[in-house]
């Protein structure tokens, strides 16, 4: 379901994947956790990036100025979740908070403005586009996610896209980035949390599979079952579940 319906909006599922797995898989919050919600952001992007890409909803050239900001910035956090230790579960709740609840409230605001076409004569600010992606990178790595809501408005807003290139860009983006950052986390595991994946080899099989089944599903009919401000409210519903999960284990 998360890949259906995260598919058609450009975004990994990355930030409904770890509290499933957290709060409903019983996952604790480290390195661990983070491969597998990455691994299932991994192939949504690549259910969904590839059908964009047969119809040519994509921008290479401004794909890879953003990857010049995004890979590095994965690496950086991959670096910053290792040497955060004990104190990681802490920053991630606390990030969580003020990302999601930022993301909620862009939703709402999308929700309720009228999109504006691109500007074919506006300038594509590049700088701009680098480093918002480099910043999507660092919360890809940090926060388990695919950072689709970072990349799809740095393409639609400094790169000038229109919002199907723009998702269609954004998920190819994560197709580059996600796996690198997953591969780099799976470098710095111990021993016995390479033993906890092992040990769950044909869940997270199963897990790719359907998930797979769903992104790709979403990406050929998740626009034509639902128009984008359903799948918006949808999305927004639920995001918001999961911040109050959030804020409550802080608070307790």
């Amino acid at each position: 379901m998360i890949g259906f319906l995260f598919a058609p909006l450009g975004l990994g599922g990355g930030i409904l994947y770890v509290p499933l797995l957290h709060y409903i898989g019983g996952w604790d919050l480290d390195q661990t956790l983070i491969i597998v919600s990455l691994l299932l952001t991994a192939i949504t992007s690549y259910g969904s990036g590839l059908e964009h890409r047969k119809q040519s909803y994509v921008d290479d050239r401004l794909i890879r100025i953003a990857l010049r900001g995004a890979i590095p910035g994965a690496i950086v956090g991959v670096i910053f979740v290792f040497f955060s230790g004990t104190q990681y579960k802490s920053i991630f709740k606390i990030l969580s908070v003020v990302v999601v609840g930022f993301v909620i409230y862009k939703m709402v605001m999308r929700i309720t403005s009228q999109s504006k076409p691109a500007d074919p004569n506006k300038e594509v600010q590049y700088s701009r586009l680098t480093g918002i992606s480099a910043f999507g990178g660092f919360l890809s790595s940090v926060m388990a996610v695919g950072a689709g809501l970072i990349y799809v408005p740095a393409m639609k807003f400094f790169g000038n896209l229109n919002t199907r290139t723009s998702i269609g860009s954004s998920l190819n983006v994560m197709m580059v980035v996600v796996p690198i950052a997953i591969v780099t986390h799976f470098l710095l595991l111990t021993g016995a949390q390479a033993d906890v994946l092992k040990a769950e080899v044909w869940l997270l099989a199963v897990l790719v599979l359907v998930n797979f089944i769903g992104a790709k599903s979403g990406a050929i009919i998740g626009f034509k079952m639902f128009n984008e401000n359903q799948l918006l409210k949808l999305f927004v519903g639920v995001l918001t579940i999961t911040w109050l999960n959030y804020v409550f284990d802080l608070l307790t």
